[in-house]
């Protein structure tokens, strides 16, 4: 099934098996450790288990990180039974005796130490490893065959025996078997692995797949409900933003990659991150935005670098990424386990109203994050200077909805009050201030749709009907913002709250009839990029599944609903013409 086809008589059929586990797992970003960027495939039990241990004790165990996942590397070879036998040079603790070999020890293990145990594996025949390691000590042996250990052909047997024999609580799905194992590549041409066609094309997802991309990684998920019907497991969907996964990642993993793999360097960090702090509407509980693992303690986050440092953790924080760190721990300097560890930043992240921060200011270099958080009146805000030259940034108490606040500065500790309305912080280059803001909401118990994005699902987006080189581009479902990132616009004037969607879109709005009026003013916007905007336009509100409002008109229309006892809102913008477009859900608010 293809989420943008899905109804919402579908969604509510179907969330609690496809949307999010039926389990109460990653209903807040999941935190842990990962070895990839400290050791790739040069891994060891022990290392890992050092980790493990300094995770306990230096309390990053108690903050949040459980999870220790293992990555590429642990596979011996496939055997004639389709089973899989264990590397016991890297995981001595799997060897049984008499041949066989089980990981259920290791992970029994980490369980005992109050941790959880991940595992990776491919949805192709083979892994990365194979493909960009092949100096690697640690690449599978054997035949063709035995080393095609990808889970592709093998799904259910591979689920059963990862999540039900073996007991692991994450699992890691890379994508390298479907993009890197063409006919033209030489170690196909050699005959070390079977050729598989790429369906994923780096770059140009246009020219791959999707649709099938997408089927395998649903095939998957419904062999992952077999092995664990309770679905307490974390599903990490890794396809390095390519066939426009950030559209349908959250229908079935718990994370998905909305990027290529970070590297230690500031503009690989900003790049990664972007590609998912553009796309709040998109997360929420048991599905998150996942840029990568942290490359805090590494590169220019190590520890010569607290500034950078302490920017990618705010920055992670706020658009509730998964906190997956990739340093070794057990060599780590203090001042690692200090910024990783602060309990603040980490509350942030891991705030219970599981909103993702939408960015309200962008200016060049600099950049304003808000994200709403559980407490009435209260908000975290990112102030970014992403360029090399110190800046100061600046937000309005306005622009948050806010009457009058208090502010704390997460990392020194400092509180102050807003004077005159405004908080203004200087930065030095690359430096990023992330505060907690409490305040007295400025229209009482009126909140934008963009200040809870975890409470909204986008159902269909229409994004069929862009160019492919706009659909890569452009985020179909945006908040605060157009889906090209430009401000929104409706009969000349600026708005500054809203959803900027493309017409044929759809969003579900979860109100648990905790609301009793919607409004908003809603319109086409001029879109040079896609020629003239729709002739007409739809505009309906369903609650519950009962139409609410329609209107079919050519200009801006004004909707106010009563949603009293509402659990369920839907938001439908239909192009007369069925040609692209870009629509606004102007000021949409719900008052309670």
């Amino acid at each position: 099934m293809h989420i943008r086809q899905i109804t919402l008589v579908t969604l509510m059929a179907t969330s609690s098996a496809c949307a999010q586990p039926t389990g109460a797992t990653a209903l807040t970003p999941p935190m842990g450790w990962n070895p990839w960027n400290a050791f790739h495939t040069e891994v060891s039990e022990s290392k890992i288990l050092a980790v493990a241990e300094k995770l306990k004790q230096s309390g990053l165990a108690d903050a949040g990180y459980v999870y220790v996942n293992m990555d590429d590397g642990w596979w011996l070879r496939r055997r004639a039974d389709g089973g899989i036998d264990v590397r016991t040079s890297m995981f001595p603790s799997a060897d049984l005796g008499n041949g066989k070999t089980s990981m259920r020890p290791w992970v029994d293990r980490l369980h005992a130490m109050g941790l959880m145990a991940g595992i990776y594996t491919d949805i192709g025949r083979n892994s990365c490893s194979q493909a960009w390691e092949a100096k690697s000590p640690n690449l599978p042996v054997g035949s063709q065959t035995e080393r095609e250990i990808g889970t592709y052909g093998y799904q259910q047997q591979d689920m059963r025996l990862l999540l039900g024999d073996w007991n692991f609580d994450y699992v890691k799905i890379d994508a390298c078997g479907l993009a890197d194992y063409g006919s033209d590549k030489r170690f196909v041409g050699d005959g070390s692995y079977r050729a598989f066609e790429p369906i994923m094309i780096r770059n140009h997802p246009e020219r791959g797949d999707s649709k099938e991309v997408e089927a395998l990684y649903a095939r998957l998920k419904r062999a992952l409900v077999e092995a664990r019907p309770l679905g307490d497991y974390v599903l990490s969907i890794c396809t390095w933003g390519e066939a426009y996964v950030n559209d349908w990642g959250g229908h079935y993993g718990n994370l998905w990659r909305t990027s290529a793999d970070i590297r230690a360097s500031w503009s690989s960090m900003l790049q990664n991150f972007d590609s998912a702090a553009s796309r709040p509407l998109y997360a929420g509980p048991g599905h998150w935005n996942d840029p990568d693992m942290l490359e805090i303690g590494l590169g220019d986050f190590d520890a010569s670098h607290p500034v950078e440092a302490r920017a990618h953790m705010s920055l992670w924080a706020i658009i509730s990424a998964p906190l997956i760190l990739g340093a070794d721990l057990s060599t780590a300097p203090q001042s690692v386990f200090d910024i990783v560890g602060n309990r603040e930043v980490i509350a942030i992240n891991q705030d219970p109203a599981r909103n993702q921060g939408v960015t309200i200011a962008r200016d060049g270099d600099t950049q304003v994050i808000a994200k709403t958080l559980a407490q009435p009146g209260r908000k975290a805000v990112a102030l970014v200077n992403r360029g090399k030259s110190p800046r100061t940034v600046s937000v309005s108490l306005a622009r948050l909805n806010l009457a009058s606040a208090t502010v704390r500065d997460v990392w020194t500790g400092k509180e102050s009050t807003v004077d005159k309305g405004v908080i203004s912080v200087d930065l030095a280059p690359h430096e990023t201030a992330l505060l907690t803001v409490q305040g007295k909401p400025r229209r009482g118990e009126v909140a934008y749709l963009g200040e809870m994005p975890a409470r909204v699902q986008v159902l269909a987006d229409g994004s069929d009907a862009l160019p492919a080189a706009l659909r890569k581009a452009w985020v179909p479902v945006q908040a605060d913002a157009a889906p090209s990132g430009e401000v929104l616009v409706l009969d000349g004037r600026r708005i500054e709250n809203g959803i900027g969607a493309l017409a044929n879109s759809r969003i579900a709005v979860r109100l648990d009839g905790a609301f009793r009026r919607f409004r908003a003013t809603a319109g086409a916007m001029d879109t040079p990029a896609l020629g003239e905007k729709p002739a007409t336009t739809t505009w309906r509100v369903y609650g519950d599944g009962k139409l609410l409002f329609e209107r079919t008109v050519a200009v801006t229309t004004s909707i106010d609903v009563p949603v009293a006892g509402v659990k369920t809102l839907e938001l439908a913008a239909l192009s007369t013409t069925g040609a692209a477009g870009v629509v606004a859900w102007g000021q949409a608010e719900l008052a309670r």
